[in-house]
């Protein structure tokens, strides 16, 4: 039953946004966009293009949960699914889905940061896309989460937009000084991958507890 509900939430993904392909374009172009307007003048630091990198995977995961969700709500997917598994399953299964997607575009992302930006070394390559990893599965966890809640809301299409952004400041906060001092201070490896486990499993704990309130209500 779970593959399944893996299955279908795979088949909207594909149908709302093309599939990864759209998303990986989207990543490029933003990244170009930021090369030709800053790299081309002045060399951004490596921290300054770690902060580009944590916005396009912000832009990306807002853009592929709320055409996601917004797919499910159309199909009214959600609604019949429930009558057959629980809610926590359905959530699950959706963050899960997207976050494999969002792990495939930001190995490639990496890779075109890599390519366009000095500051940005191919020898860093599996450090930084584990924490874009760990950052997209937060920001997977808690758009889902609010999109549950906007099914159940009058305000079905600010819902996302209006509550993911402050809820990710902690994240891009404490999640990008974490991966600076990963890669700046020697024995800091376990602290800051621990930080951004943390918010993950916060994140995701939290949007079962909001999932099973609502059935609950």
């Amino acid at each position: 039953m779970f593959l399944r509900l893996l299955k279908k939430d795979f088949n909207l993904i594909g149908r709302s946004l093309g599939g990864i392909v759209s998303l990986f374009t989207l990543s490029v172009s933003v990244v170009f966009i930021f090369y030709t307007s800053i790299e081309v003048n002045e060399m951004l630091s490596a921290r300054s293009i770690r902060g580009l990198k944590w916005a396009i995977i912000f832009i990306l995961n807002f853009v592929i949960i709320s055409q996601s969700l917004w797919e499910e709500r159309e199909s009214m997917g959600w609604e019949a699914s429930l009558s057959y598994v629980s809610p926590t399953s359905l959530y699950i299964s959706k963050s899960l889905t997207i976050w494999f997607c969002t792990i495939l575009v930001n190995a490639l992302l990496v890779l075109v940061l890599s390519v366009f930006f000095q500051n940005m070394s191919l020898d860093r390559y599996f450090g930084e896309w584990l924490f874009a990893n760990l950052g997209s599965g937060c920001l997977v966890f808690l758009g889902v989460s609010l999109g549950v809640i906007a099914f159940e809301s009058r305000l079905k299409e600010i819902i996302i937009p209006l509550l993911q952004l402050p809820f990710s400041i902690p994240l891009f906060l404490f999640g990008l000084e974490a991966e600076n001092r990963y890669w700046s201070e020697v024995g800091f490896y376990l602290p800051s991958v621990g930080l951004l486990l943390f918010f993950l499993l916060f994140y995701g704990t939290l949007g079962s507890v909001m999932v099973e309130t609502l059935k609950n209500e």
